[in-house]
């Protein structure tokens, strides 16, 4: 073998290794998209566990049933009235500073509510005039919203 041949080859292998990775790489990011996904559909919001805790836990346990619950509708909680969500969050809304974001919210409420319902709640209360978009959500991040004065009543 020549040393221009050895040079070939070695780049080629290099290049392959480069390909794998790469491949390796995108595989991984789409099991983490996969997992995300599943944690959000299970109601989660935020990072499962803090990376301190992620290193406590060194050998997983092997799941004993399948990644999707049987039963989801099994989870759910009994429906509320219409009402008790949005009352929920105007009282949480006095333990939040005056821009916020729905984790702020959920932090108030103790619990982290439908993401629809809380979303509806939030637009609502945009329309009706009791809050304003600061800034809008992109991706990962959440929109920041600000509390506005209450308007004042009819005068008497």
């Amino acid at each position: 073998m020549r040393r221009d041949e050895y040079l070939q080859r070695k780049r080629e292998l290099d290049e392959r290794l480069r390909a794998g990775v790469e491949l390796l790489e995108a595989a991984h990011r789409a099991e983490v998209r996969a997992l995300e996904t599943l944690w959000a559909a299970q109601g989660f919001q935020g990072e499962p566990e803090s990376p301190g805790s992620l290193a406590a836990a060194a050998v997983p346990e092997p799941p004993s049933s399948p990644l999707l619950p049987a039963q989801p509708h099994a989870r759910r909680k009994a429906r509320r009235d219409d009402w008790a969500l949005r009352n929920e969050v105007v009282e949480a809304l006095n333990r939040v500073p005056q821009e916020f974001d729905k984790n702020d919210v959920c932090r108030g409420l103790g619990y982290t509510p439908n993401r629809a319902s809380l979303h509806r709640v939030f637009r609502d209360m945009v329309h009706e005039g009791a809050l304003e978009v600061k800034e809008p959500g992109t991706g990962r991040l959440p929109t920041v919203y600000r509390k506005l004065p209450a308007s004042p009543g009819p005068e008497e």
